[in-house]
């Protein structure tokens, strides 16, 4: 009996989850999805770090599979689905900034969250409830009604918009929005303060697809980089540009517990896989490093686990 969870990743500092090739003056480019463009962390990527994490305990091998040229004597008892965008922070020109999500993007996360179950069930309706009430394309942003007043800006008499980079974007309050962000919110930041909780309840902004995929792929943080040589100067032709995902990108993953694949006695119990991964989890895990320039400081994510229920299959 399989069994899920649902993890969510709330990037701290810049993120660079390489593609191995540039784009135009852009050096080192970060994941994306071929059809959308929209940013990916690997599975790989994920269990790899999670992996390390793991490794004081006497199950790592029949959890996440054994390593390097035993890796395909079986898999492990877990599976990691790729790290999926959920909401991208754009800079505005009131209020600082604002989280943006799309309606294709909140399809896919209920996509996901019914997969995870019951124990999710009233972040999903409150979900279902929201998607029945957009469509994109869409002539009108949605924002939450309690964040009006902090992020729109009066371009002309009686005429507030969302000024979002340099584009003003006209808007209208959507009470189910509301009601989804301190859902989804309370499940993200239910470990953090009461005050950056509220400003993302206030700031969470529904765009069209179109939208959203151009400030994805138009404003993530490009940052240069440069070898210094032994004398203290540039070392000629070093210069690059990296590719980062800002600081407060919000991404999750899926996770597929099954029992472990190897037969020898060291065998997990088959019905607590997900009990001692979460347990592990809960008292070890808070904070991982994900992709390039980890001695800079770049890549630390914050997880939180979302909880999940049984599976028939």
């Amino acid at each position: 009996m399989k069994e899920y969870d649902m993890m969510f990743m709330n990037i701290i500092t810049p993120l660079h989850n390489g593609s191995g090739e540039g784009v135009g003056i852009v050096d080192n480019s970060i994941m994306r999805e071929r059809t959308t463009q929209f940013p990916v962390i690997q599975s790989t990527s994920i269990k790899g770090v999670l992996r390390d994490e793991y490794k004081s305990s006497s199950d790592v091998i029949p959890m996440f599979g054994p390593e390097g040229n035993r890796a395909s004597v079986h898999a492990g008892a877990i599976s990691f689905g790729d790290g999926n965008i959920f909401a991208f922070p754009v800079r505005s020109v009131k209020g600082c900034f604002v989280w943006v999500t799309s309606p294709l993007v909140l399809w896919r996360l209920y996509q996901k969250i019914s997969i995870v179950g019951e124990s999710m069930s009233i972040l999903l309706q409150s979900l279902k409830d929201l998607i029945e009430n957009i469509h994109s394309p869409a002539a009108t942003a949605k924002i939450c009604p309690l964040g009006a007043d902090e992020i729109l800006f009066e371009v002309a008499a009686a005429d507030k918009k969302l000024l979002l980079e340099e584009f003003p974007i006209s808007c209208e309050g959507s009470a189910v929005l509301e009601v989804f962000a301190k859902k989804m919110g309370d499940v993200i930041f239910r470990d953090e303060n009461e005050c950056f909780f509220k400003n993302f309840i206030k700031k969470l902004v529904v765009l069209d697809d179109d939208a959203f995929r151009y400030f994805v792929t138009n404003a993530t943080e490009i940052i240069p980089n440069i070898e210094i040589g032994e004398n203290g100067t540039t070392v000629d032709g070093t210069l690059r540009y990296t590719e980062y995902l800002p600081s407060e990108t919000i991404m999750y993953s899926t996770l597929t517990f099954d029992k472990a694949k190897n037969r020898d006695r060291h065998l997990v119990d088959p019905n607590k896989v997900k009990e001692k991964f979460v347990e592990f989890f809960q008292n070890n895990i808070q904070n991982i490093q994900i992709g390039g320039n980890e001695t800079t400081g770049k890549g630390i994510v914050k997880l939180t686990l979302a909880g999940g229920n049984n599976s028939n299959d």
